[in-house]
Parts: C-alpha cells; structure tokens; sequence
C-alpha cells in the first residue's frame, strides 16, 4: 500500500471548486446573500482580477 495520497479533482493543483468552498463554508455556517450570489453569476465568465476588482467596487466605501 502507497503512503502517497491520491488526488483526485483539483487538489493536484492546489485548487478549490466553487462547490467545495461552499460546502466547507456551509459548516461553518457562512452562506452567500442572495444579492452576492446573483453577483458572482453575473462575473462568471470575468478573470479572476477582474472579478476581485468589482466585488471591491461593490463593499468599498463611498466618499462622505
């Protein structure tokens, strides 16, 4: 027997599925607003800098 973990997914990359880090945020009991959900639907198909910098421009706050 291999002491050699398989990987399967993305974890040969070291990346994370949107599903995964839902699930795993699920128990900690942190879910998406609705609104933030629709948003990330919305920028989708945006690169990844791209997608950081709207979600910025959404929760940054304004001049008084």
């Amino acid at each position: 027997m291999s002491k050699t973990p398989k990987f399967t997914g993305n974890a040969k990359t070291g990346g994370l599925s949107h599903a995964s880090a839902e699930k795993i945020t699920a128990v900690d009991g942190l879910v998406l607003s609705p609104r933030m959900r629709k948003f990330l639907a919305e920028t989708k198909d945006q690169p990844a800098e791209e997608r950081r910098q709207a979600i910025r421009a959404q929760f940054a706050r304004k001049p008084a």
